[in-house]
């Protein structure tokens, strides 16, 4: 969506709050807005995401505007929103950065682990009222959703143990640190340093849920699976969404990796 395709009456409510819009480029690439742009205001340059109330993705939108006020400044600085009752629009501190490089070797990935370790320190106890992101994932419950006809002969012999494990991890995974739970090359930027952006799901649990996803990511990008702070079983259940995911037509190629961490870890 472009600026012009936003309703009038919110472009008009975005100008009021910001001094006027003297330019908006549209930056494509998240899924969780129905309008991202780099706007250049009176007030300066802010990155702005704006939500419908009726699109099914805004209760991600108050949910990162309801977590931005506890969040350090390691995540871009949240400086307005603008609530009409029918749209919903943040605007950010504006990061002129990359997107980092996650192969063997980069310079990037040191300084990322770091920022997400010094992350969860400050982040618990969970300051924040949010899901618990154990409740969100048994909601889901994956591999009881699996197709066992449609998998490969080793997770075929091992679908009801996964089932099991599935459960366990869960209830593990059970804490009260506030989760990114999205981290991935798009959801960082660095400039001076490692900035982390996009929390719309947000959720409250073990530190080591971060970990492992971002663990997921650098194995796609050719490192070997290890992180044995992840329990086995969360290592499974991992496999099981993204396998789950893959069945629905969604591509295959996180459940892939998925599939190796697993069958690396439990065999």
């Amino acid at each position: 969506m472009r600026w012009e395709d936003l309703p009038a009456e919110v472009r008009d409510a975005i100008a009021r709050r910001v001094g006027g819009v003297t330019a908006a480029e549209r930056v494509t690439g998240g899924v969780n807005s129905d309008f991202t742009a780099r706007l250049d205001t009176g007030s300066g340059r802010f990155f702005c995401k704006a939500t419908s109330a009726a699109s099914r993705t805004a209760w991600m939108l108050r949910n990162e505007l309801a977590v931005h006020p506890h969040l350090p400044d390691v995540a871009p600085a949240l400086h307005w929103h603008v609530d009409t009752g029918d749209w919903l629009v943040l605007g950010f501190e504006h990061v002129d950065g990359r997107h980092p490089d996650f192969h063997a070797g980069s310079p990037d990935i040191a300084p990322l682990i770091e920022t997400v370790q010094d992350l969860h320190a400050t982040l618990t106890p969970c300051p924040a009222k949010v899901a618990g992101f154990a409740e969100h994932w048994r909601q889901l419950s994956a591999w009881q959703r699996i197709d066992p006809d449609d998998v490969d002969p080793w997770t075929r012999q091992h679908v009801d143990r996964f089932r099991e494990m599935e459960q366990k991890a869960l209830d593990l995974a059970e804490g009260d640190t506030l989760l990114h739970t999205d981290l991935h090359p798009l959801n960082v930027l660095v400039s001076d340093r490692p900035r982390i952006v996009d929390w719309a799901w947000a959720r409250k649990g073990q530190p080591w849920v971060d970990r492992a996803f971002l663990h997921l990511r650098l194995v796609l990008a050719g490192h070997e699976p290890h992180d044995d702070e992840v329990p086995d079983e969360f290592v499974v259940a991992v496999y099981g969404v993204w396998l789950h995911n893959a069945q629905r037509g969604k591509p295959r190629g996180l459940a892939d990796v998925a599939r190796r961490w697993a069958r690396y870890r439990v065999g």
